[in-house]
């Protein structure tokens, strides 16, 4: 099992997004997530900046646990989702909310 740590950002920061519900998003996470990509568990951390996730998956022949990780995520942003218009934060970005605890399933 590896993790995969993510940070989901709102497309346009400046429109004053609501910190995500943490379990409605751990929701939409594990319902995207395909048997073949062998996600084992989530922590999810929200805050001003947008949501830390934690994603543990297992590498299969021909897909990295990255990979998995990554692909469940983009279909988690898939409208009619709720987090439509989400984007994956790439390069350095802040963490959501330093120092909290983490929902996890």
């Amino acid at each position: 099992m590896e993790l995969t740590l993510v940070t989901l950002v709102p497309a346009d920061p400046s429109a004053g997004h609501l910190p995500p519900d943490d379990s409605l998003l751990l929701g939409l996470l594990r319902s995207a997530a395909r048997p073949e990509e062998r996600l084992e568990h989530i922590s999810v951390r929200s805050g001003p900046y947008g949501v830390d996730l934690g994603l543990f998956t297992v590498a299969t022949p021909g897909r990295s646990a990255r990979e998995a990780a990554l692909a469940v995520c983009r279909r988690a942003l898939v409208a009619p989702s709720p987090f439509h218009g989400w984007l994956i934060a790439t390069g350095p970005a802040r963490l959501a909310r330093p120092a909290a605890s983490p929902t996890t399933t």
